[in-house]
């Protein structure tokens, strides 16, 4: 089971559709319109194809074309290295808009809405903002309808209070038209300092949600109402609803509650990671929340299980053995399983002086101390942490021998208990850093800080592992192996399918490299995981085509038949650099053969993760 791309439950499918589609307000730059290329009439973009391309143009015409055109220095970067152009401001839809199909066919029996979340925007004019994780939210939806052949597409940024505190700050009219000018910030990150970084302009700030890293559908919550319901997440903060239809923010930003009806109120009392698993079988929810409590001489994670339709059933805190973001876990047939990655996020008065005083954002104080190191001569140590699902307490807390970094948790699964002992061996599989012993994601998170400036040929990815964990009747683990997958190569974003499987999963889907591209994801891969590698094909789109992450559509969702593991669809949106803007393409999720691809005349940023909802489709 996995919780990386976590598909909504297929009871969904007897939703019908909700009413018309609502109008939103495009964002400008100080008045001007957003454009494309596709703005241009015919002969300028044959012109810019063979001239090398959208970025390729002068810079006085990228500034006719765009909302918020780069700085000279972006731009040279851009140049260098195309695939960065993916990470420019996004422009929002005006409305929703029917994409051009160009090839294929979208499949009869895929009908439902994908929504996809990411960083919108890394910079605001020339301010670059602290860490890609900082960016503002941008979510996107894809509507399929196979039936009639037809899709949807829409996307707007998050209206978080920091959004539109940033649009009352530039409301004012008073930017200079000038592409090197550094706007103030009218919010903090957890990497971005506000203002222009003077400390007395970040005295006591916390940082605030950028809600841009996954996002959840929930069914309906009145049985009158056939619309599903729509979260935008990220773990610096709580669930943001939106609606599914104008992408508009509803209500506040609020932690999950209990029923109305519950014996007892009670909600949430930590923040909700984006990283949730939903139980095959029943649709439970579990996650799992930092706890903001930068006083308290211990360091916890907040555990939590909800019903399908939100409601917080129970929940429980559990010591960590320090201070830090747990970024990802998923689910096996009885238990709850992460790892504890030494990432260290400052607490107590003395370490956080600096980000209290405003010196610092929260981010820039964060420390890898997997590793020796002059302050910290003794390195921390990585765990896995097992809980049981039933009463979310913690089991086991089994140490690695040496430090690990992963950002993604591909799968785990009880092999069945030994008769005699009533031991039982866990598998758990990852994404984990790649990088020469000892692991330090100090160079990975400045990668993250500017995806614009990391040098060719040396940016980090993340390779498949298997680990096999022993876990004793006693509470007492350990580590018993670990072996790479050998059929995959650079990776992440993981992703499988878990509607209705109680066997091993044998599949996941991931970015991947082509041969010919070492620095960004520009190809799917199918790993079969149990192949000892075996047939894992590749499939990438083109010189200068790059991709998001696959996101997987198992045949369950919209049947129910009982199906094949990779029987279904990879949804993959691409990022066309010659041209500034994207395609989706809908794959055989077994053959990896294109199925369909369709246009948009803009580009969608590099999102993180996405949610289905079968059988709803916006008309």
């Amino acid at each position: 089971m996995t919780s990386t791309l976590t598909l909504s439950i297929p009871w969904a499918n007897a939703l019908a559709p909700s009413g018309p589609w609502k109008p939103s307000s495009l964002h400008r730059n100080g008045g001007r319109p957003a454009s494309t290329i596709d703005d241009a009439p015919a002969s300028d973009v044959d012109a810019l194809q063979s001239e090398g391309g959208f970025w390729h143009q002068s810079p006085a015409a990228l500034k006719s074309r765009l909302h918020d055109p780069p700085p000279d220095h972006i731009l040279a970067q851009i140049r260098s290295q195309p695939y960065r152009g993916g990470f420019e401001p996004a422009q929002e839809f005006e409305r929703p808009v029917t994409p051009k199909i160009v090839e294929g066919s979208i499949p009869t029996d895929l009908v439902g809405t994908l929504a996809i979340n990411g960083a919108g925007r890394m910079r605001i004019g020339g301010r670059m903002l602290g860490h890609w994780f900082d960016g503002d939210g941008y979510v996107a939806t894809l509507s399929f309808d196979g039936k009639e052949n037809e899709a949807r597409v829409h996307g707007r940024y998050v209206r978080t209070d920091r959004f539109k505190a940033q649009e009352t700050l530039e409301g004012r009219g008073d930017r200079p038209d000038d592409v090197d000018y550094e706007p103030p910030l009218a919010f903090s990150g957890a990497w971005t300092s506000a203002g222009r970084g003077e400390w007395y302009n970040n005295i006591g700030r916390t940082p605030q949600n950028p809600a841009n890293t996954a996002t959840m559908w929930m069914p309906p919550r009145t049985q009158s109402s056939n619309e599903p319901r729509l979260f935008a997440l990220c773990e610096g903060g709580h669930p943001i609803e939106l609606d599914p239809a104008t992408l508009d923010v509803i209500g506040e930003e609020k932690p999950f509650a209990s029923h109305p009806s519950a014996p007892e109120a009670d909600e949430a009392s930590s923040f909700f990671s984006a990283h949730f698993s939903r139980d095959p079988e029943t649709h439970s929810i579990y996650n799992h929340g930092y706890i903001l409590d930068p006083l308290s001489p211990t360091s916890s994670i907040n555990l939590m299980e909800l019903s399908p339709e939100g409601d917080l059933r129970k929940q429980r805190r559990s010591d960590l053995p320090y201070n830090t973001f747990v970024h990802d876990a998923t689910i096996s047939q009885s238990l709850y399983v992460y790892f504890v990655c030494p990432y260290v996020v400052p607490k107590g008065l003395a370490d956080l002086f600096p980000f209290i005083m405003g010196r610092k954002p929260l981010g820039a104080l964060m420390r890898w101390k997997g590793r020796p190191s002059d302050g910290d001569p003794a390195p921390l140590k990585s765990y896995l942490h097992v809980h049981s699902r039933d009463d979310l307490a913690l089991k086991w807390r089994v140490e690695l021998p040496e430090p690990a970094s992963a950002y993604h948790i591909v799968d785990a699964y009880e092999e069945a208990r030994d008769d005699a002992s009533n031991d039982m061996r866990l598998k758990v599989r990852i994404a984990e850093l790649d990088s020469d012993p000892p692991v330090d994601r100090t160079k990975l998170e400045g990668q993250f800080a500017n995806q614009y400036a990391v040098p060719s040929g040396e940016r980090l990815h993340a390779k498949l592992i298997e680990y096999t964990f022993l876990l004793r009747e006693d509470g007492s683990g350990e580590l018993m192996d670990s072996v790479d997958i050998p059929s995959a190569g650079g990776c992440e974003y993981p992703a499988t399918n878990q509607i209705g499987r109680k066997e091993r999963l044998r599949y996941v889907w991931i970015n991947a490299l082509s041969e010919e591209n070492p620095d960004w994801f520009d190809a799917v891969q199918k790993v079969d995981m149990e192949g000892g590698g075996g047939d894992s094909p590749v499939t990438s789109f083109g010189r200068g085509t790059y991709c998001g992450p696959p996101l997987f559509v198992p045949k369950e969702a919209l049947t129910s038949d009982q199906c094949e593991e990779d029987e279904g669809y990879v949804a993959v949106a691409l990022y066309r650099s010659d041209e500034h803007r994207s395609d989706v393409a809908i794959l055989d999720a077994r053959s990896m053969k294109t199925l369909c691809r369709m246009e948009l005349d803009r580009h969608l940023p590099y999102s993180f993760h996405g949610d289905f909802w079968p059988g709803f489709v916006p008309p």
